[in-house]
Parts: structure tokens; sequence; C-alpha cells
């Protein structure tokens, strides 16, 4: 036990020490009074491993945790993707607006094209219905058309098929058409039809007898080759006139009735095949 004089030594060489904290002087008076000298060590000893500790805004520096740290990196990392997934997501949404708008005119060209086309297509509807009504009115007020063919057996020459009739508004109409092989509608009650052949760039066709072989001319009273003419008083069902020869001597080989009718072409030839 130590003597009350090394109480005091001891005191005065801690009391600087006790002195620095708040509210550890008090107590180590309290303890220095009742306690024995080993508690009051003790006490001594606390308050100095408590001055020593670093207070609240110190400028001493701070420990922190390290899983502290992983927490704000791992926030900051969070938040740049964050920030780059909104920015894709932007871009993604420019990008699909330049689409659609690339797209929104191609189809309207699109569309345009098709209306021209669907025009085009009434408009065509709308002629072929015209002449289908004519057809059927014809049909309805004279009969059914005819229809003239004329077929070139050879290539020499490019040959005209040539027909005049009277419709049934007694209108004188005539047609004509070139080439090797060619058609003629005639509208139905049709009559005072006249079919004739030429050559472009020849002659007109001349009438040969065809119940011989060798398709002699036919002449008349003067000695001159009579010109090749079929005439109809009404519309024949189909005629095909087959021709052949050169530019200067294409005559009519064959004449074929397809459907044959009641009436015959008038002159030196029949409807029948020759």
């Amino acid at each position: 036990r130590a003597t009350p004089r090394g109480r005091q030594s001891a005191a005065g060489s801690d009391s600087p020490r006790t002195s620095q904290v708040p509210g550890v002087a008090p107590l180590a008076a309290r303890i220095r009074r009742g306690c024995s000298m080993d508690a009051y060590d003790v006490v001594l000893r606390w308050s100095a491993r408590a001055a020593s500790l670093p207070l609240p805004g110190a400028s001493d520096r701070v420990a922190v945790p390290a899983w502290a740290l992983l927490i704000a990196f791992a926030v900051q990392v969070a938040f740049v993707i964050v920030i780059w997934v909104l920015k894709r997501r932007v871009q993604n949404l420019y990008d699909q607006l330049d689409q659609s708008a690339e797209d929104a005119v191609a189809l309207s060209e699109l569309f345009t094209s098709e209306l021209e086309h669907v025009k085009t297509q009434l408009s065509q509807s709308q002629e072929d219905s015209e002449g289908l009504d004519q057809m059927l009115g014809s049909i309805f007020k004279g009969g059914l058309p005819g229809l003239l063919e004329m077929q070139s057996r050879d290539y020499w020459c490019v040959k005209t098929m040539h027909v005049v009739y009277t419709d049934q508004d007694d209108k004188q109409k005539e047609w004509s058409q070139s080439g090797y092989h060619v058609n003629c509608f005639v509208p139905g009650g049709a009559r005072n039809i006249e079919v004739t052949f030429s050559v472009v760039g020849g002659a007109e066709c001349k009438q040969v007898d065809r119940s011989q072989k060798h398709f002699p001319y036919v002449y008349d009273e003067t000695g001159s080759r009579v010109p090749e003419k079929f005439v109809y008083e009404r519309c024949p069902g189909h005629v095909r006139y087959e021709i052949r020869g050169p530019s200067l001597g294409a005559f009519i080989s064959h004449v074929t009735e397809v459907h044959p009718t009641a009436e015959q072409p008038k002159g030196t030839e029949t409807a029948e095949q020759q």
C-alpha cells in the first residue's frame, strides 16, 4: 500500500492527463478518496487511454470499413451502367423513328403506284365493259358477232385484209389490218359485208380457181384477171382465209367456214372449204 505522500505524488504526476478529458478528474478524485491504490491506478490508465483516442471533429483520419468502400464503388458502377443503358435506349428510339419515317415514305410510294395501277385497271375495265355493252347490244339487236380470220401460208410479203360493212345503225364502216395472222370481229347485225385482200407495197389479190391443183387465175370477158372479193349479206360466223404468194401474185388458196351459217358469200365462192 502506498503512503499518502506517494499518492499525492502519483496524483500530482497524473493530474495533467486526467484533466485533459472532461469528467475524468472529478471521477478520479472520488475514487482517490474511497478506493485503494490499485483501483486508482486502473482509473488513471483508463483515463490516459481515453485521452489518447481521437475526438469527433479532430483533424486525425477516420478509418472507413472496406465493405463501405465496396458498396460505394458498386453504387457508382451501377449508376454508370444505368446511364449507359438509358443512352443506348434513346439511341435505339431515334433509329426506330428514322426507320419508321423511311418505311412511311416507301409505303406511301408503294400505295401511290398501286393506286395508279388500280386506276389504270379500272379505266381499262370501263373500256372493256363499254365494248362488252356494245357487243351485247349488237347481239340482242342483230345476233352474234362474226370473226374473219386471215392466215398467211408463207412469209414472202406482208398481207392486208380489208373489211367494209354496214352496221345496224345504217353507217358504213371500214376496217383494215396488215400482218401474217389478222383477225377482224364484225359486230352482230352487220350487213353488206365485203372482204378483200392486198399486199403491202404490192398489188391486190386476184381470184384463182381453188378447185384445181396449180390455182390458175380467173379471167373476165375482157381477159383481165378478176380481183378477189367475198360478199356477205349478213354477218358470218367464223371464216378463215389462207393467203400465199409474192407481192405481185398473192392469192387466196383456201377458204374455210369454221362455224357454218345459212349465209353464203355471193359470187363464185362458197363458204365451204375450197
